[in-house]
């Protein structure tokens, strides 16, 4: 009796080790959805306190933009704006707080203010190429997801199963 009561014992602790190995959460990353909630999710690994920055072309300007962020919490701190035209669309100064610059031919808007949650974007279906750029790495989100899909990008942490169901962004 004693033997399969220690044996029981052994088999619900390997049990509790590889359900928590599987299901508690394990790696931090910046999780992009399609909208509304489907079964794909697509995730690129990344660290707290880091930045990373949404690139795009102006749909109406047709210049680059490039939003910076840092990764807080599971929240999404704006850090940086950089853009080339102050048309539609576009900030003709800083807001109270901010820096607001003009060199090489860019404005530069620093010392943002708020944090997000997550940031709801559809990917460009012609010219805007939303690309994530984190660390040395580019992600066009196109490539990935389909163009013309709305999408929430947000900072999660994923349990094993959960990277393991998503796709890691090409």
């Amino acid at each position: 009796m004693k033997k399969y009561g220690m044996f029981g014992i052994m088999i619900l602790a390997a049990g509790m080790f590889i359900y928590w190995g599987i299901f508690s959460p394990a790696r931090y990353v910046l999780a992009i959805e399609p909208m509304p909630e489907r079964e794909e999710l697509y995730f690129l690994p990344v660290s707290e306190s880091e930045h990373f920055q949404l690139q795009f072309t102006h749909s109406v300007h047709l210049s680059k933009v490039i939003e910076e962020y840092e990764l807080h919490k599971d929240m999404l701190v704006p850090v940086r704006l950089i853009y080339e035209d102050t048309a539609i669309g576009m900030p003709s100064n800083a807001g109270e707080g901010e820096t607001f610059e003009m060199k090489n031919g860019k404005y530069y808007i620093s010392d943002l203010t708020g944090k997000h949650s997550s940031l709801d974007l559809n990917i460009g279906q012609v010219k805007a190429e939303h690309t994530i750029k984190y660390n040395d790495s580019s992600h066009v989100l196109k490539d990935s997801i389909e163009a013309g899909s709305w999408v929430r990008i947000e900072p999660k942490h994923l349990s094993n199963w959960e990277l393991w169901r998503g796709v890691k962004l090409k």
